[in-house]
């Protein structure tokens, strides 16, 4: 037997398992029966230029998004660069970017005594530095989105859902939620890797022999929507905000969109808009944030330049080159 073909039979065993999952629940037609009963689908609209113009009335569209690239060995000896941007549309043709950017490292005796204050014996240090990245790209991207609610934006768009920002950037999120409130800029968040499990349960997916565990709104809703439709629970969302999941193009994987209860009559309208600039034959992203994540995204080159750019280099073998990175074979 080759070293590779245990590797084979282990992926045949859970090509086989994966495709007894895909039935749990039937077909799509009858998930999406079953879906019918706790939720509504609602087909959207491409709007017009003249929809769109009426839409904005003449204030901008603003994406937000964050970047972060990890240098180094092993911790200790890490350093994380962290970019955030909000990039708004102008109707004269210039675009308004904010920046926010910042570097991490364990070996800054500030984040060092951050990470100590964190050490309760429950988690390890790797764990808190995860946890700490997290949490400063989610601050610096809520500063932007703070920052451009100066710009009057008639809509927002943060990449992600609000969750990151609650539980990582409390008071940043609690500013920004009560000044879009405030100034009527509506707060929509995108998320393209939905995580979230709420459904399951909803929609009586839970307790099948074939799927013991968590099974994902992901491969709950995958194929269920059609192009250009959205769904959402009919129970009323109890809090601040609410989720409802859409599929803006012709791949079957949805997206969820995160809106404050409070902006809630809004949300149709602009996922008209969104639903309007996303290309039919992409993945279901809206255009203008594919536009932010490019411009924001650091590139390991990119971070690897600065570097060698500004940190002497027997400090760099010495703290933060790994020793792979000489590696010959």
């Amino acid at each position: 037997m080759l070293p590779e073909d245990k590797l084979v039979d282990e992926l045949k065993g859970l090509n086989t398992y994966l495709e007894n999952r895909c039935r749990v629940g039937g077909t799509n037609r009858e998930r999406r029966r079953r879906a019918e009963q706790k939720g509504i689908f609602t087909p959207l609209c491409r709007l017009s230029a003249k929809e769109i113009s009426s839409f904005f009335q003449g204030r901008p569209l603003v994406g937000v998004d964050g970047s972060l690239v990890t240098y180094g060995a092993s911790y200790p000896y890490l350093l994380t660069f962290f970019r955030a941007l909000a990039y708004a549309t102008s109707a004269e043709g210039g675009h308004k970017r904010i920046w926010e950017q910042e570097i991490f490292s364990p070996l800054l005796p500030r984040y060092q005594q951050m990470i100590d204050e964190h050490l309760t014996g429950k988690q390890t240090p790797e764990e808190i530095v995860a946890h700490l990245r997290w949490g400063i790209l989610a601050q610096i991207e809520s500063k932007v989105a703070v920052q451009a609610l100066s710009l009057k934006p008639r809509l927002l768009l943060m990449d992600g859902g609000f969750n990151r920002l609650k539980e990582h950037a409390p008071d940043i999120w609690n500013e920004l939620k009560a000044a879009a409130i405030r100034e009527g800029v509506l707060l929509l968040g995108v998320t393209e890797e939905i995580a979230s499990c709420s459904l399951m349960k909803i929609l009586g997916f839970d307790g099948d022999p074939v799927c013991p565990g968590v099974m994902g709104d992901r491969e709950i809703l995958f194929g269920m929507l059609q192009p250009g439709e959205m769904y959402r629970l009919q129970e009323r969302t109890k809090g601040e905000k609410g989720r409802l999941y859409v599929r803006f193009a012709g791949h079957p994987q949805v997206v969820a969109v995160d809106y404050l209860m409070d902006q809630e009559r809004e949300v149709e309208p602009a996922l008209n808009f969104l639903y309007s600039i996303t290309p039919a034959h992409g993945r279901g992203i809206p255009l203008w944030l594919d536009v932010v994540d490019a411009e924001v995204r650091l590139s390991r080159e990119q971070v690897e330049a600065m570097i060698a750019a500004c940190l002497d280099p027997a400090m760099v073998e010495v703290f933060l080159r790994p020793l792979r990175a000489n590696r010959e074979l």
